[in-house]
């Protein structure tokens, strides 16, 4: 690059047929001065954006031409838009009246009677035992002071395992009466 096409660039003497010729004045006209240089467009400066957009604007054009596409030989009107043509919302036909469904009675029963079931089942194989309802207790020797169901071992109803003192909170007997008592609640809330 010669260093007085640089000089004449910064000074602003240098033409836009220079600049389109010279990538690396193109270049820097765009970093210095924001300049595009394109060879098919001539160049503007940032000052002279105003100028021609003030002559442009001299000119008004409606608002809805700026989004139709001009095609030479085509019709100079263009078509309504398809969502126009349809009818007019004061033409349309009134909605039917919204009904409102029947409430069930029943809603939020069903979590409450679980919650409910469940906490009485709790306690009861807690203080009691479900020992003394299920006569499964035949083959071991604990089973006269063994009678508290463990929930664990609900499936093996017929061996020592399955069976504990009455009055004796596990794990699973606080997580059984916690979560009947939170269908409890959640049905008492619904309620």
């Amino acid at each position: 690059m010669d260093n007085e096409r640089l000089r004449r660039l910064l000074d602003g003497d240098i033409d836009a047929g220079q600049l389109a010729n010279d990538g690396v004045l193109a270049s820097i006209a765009d970093r210095v001065y924001g300049i595009k240089v394109d060879p098919a467009i001539r160049p503007t400066k940032p000052r002279d954006a105003l100028a021609i957009a003030e002559a442009n604007s001299t000119t008004p054009e409606p608002a809805a031409s700026l989004l139709v596409e001009v095609i030479p030989g085509g019709p100079s009107v263009a078509p309504a838009s398809p969502m126009l043509t349809g009818p007019m919302p004061g033409d349309l036909a009134p909605l039917p009246p919204v009904v409102k469904p029947v409430e069930v009675a029943s809603r939020g029963n069903g979590g409450l009677l679980l919650g409910l079931l469940g906490l009485a089942l709790v306690l009861v194989n807690m203080y009691w035992g479900l020992g003394n309802l299920i006569n499964a207790c035949s083959g071991h020797v604990s089973c006269t002071s063994s009678m508290k169901l463990n929930w664990l071992e609900v499936y093996r109803t017929s061996e020592h395992i399955a069976w504990g003192p009455t009055g004796a909170w596990g794990i699973p007997d606080i997580v059984a009466a916690g979560a009947s008592g939170l269908l409890l609640l959640l049905g008492l809330r619904r309620r």
